[in-house]
């Protein structure tokens, strides 16, 4: 099914930041992580034969619901989120991956296989699961649709490891394996 349509979703952007940490030295913006990690993922997709959507393409503002309302109009197969998580705990670590408190079977499957593939890759970071969550996002969307939490970024080591590029690539890589094996099992 090397046809598939995959929608990417850099979260927030343009006067939503999302998460912002940092001092001077280490401040990062979370839409701006989330962008750098669609553009990776996209090109992973497309080196796959995958055809891609992106959500936006520069630091500009989207709403929630004309990111679903695209990956519908599109025929999107699956939606892919991306996002980093933060706390006001800065110890808080880890990878997620979550699914609508009511997502289908197939969504189920999506979320597994690319958090699954996270896990696989990043063997030493904290394995937070896949969640049900009810995200605008996932609840909106018609097709299999997962967000994935990338690590915290209020966390000053996992913000590092979110800034380095060669993690961001290794990311969008592990992410997009997880994508090849959900239609791989979706295969007769």
């Amino acid at each position: 099914m090397k046809e598939a349509r995959i929608f990417i979703d850099p979260g927030h952007g343009g006067d939503d930041n999302g998460a912002a940490w940092g001092d001077k030295y280490d401040y990062v913006e979370e839409d701006d992580l989330n962008l750098a990690l669609a553009f990776l993922l996209r090109c992973d997709c497309m080196l796959h034969g995958y055809q891609t959507l992106l959500s936006r393409t520069e630091d500009a503002h989207v709403a929630l619901g004309d990111r679903s309302r695209l990956a519908n109009g599109w025929g999107a197969d699956i939606f892919v989120s991306l996002h980093a998580d933060a706390f006001h705990n800065e110890t808080a670590r880890g990878i997620s991956t979550h699914i609508y408190t009511y997502a289908s079977a197939r969504s189920g499957v999506l979320g597994h296989e690319v958090h699954g593939a996270l896990m696989e890759t990043f063997p030493d970071h904290v394995n937070r699961g896949v969640k049900r969550s009810n995200f605008h996002v996932l609840r909106e969307t018609r097709m299999p649709a997962i967000l994935v939490e990338a690590e915290f970024i209020s966390n000053p080591d996992t913000r590092r490891f979110l800034k380095e590029p060669a993690s961001a690539l290794a990311i969008a890589t592990a992410i997009g394996k997880g994508i090849d094996r959900y239609f791989a099992a979706e295969e007769p």
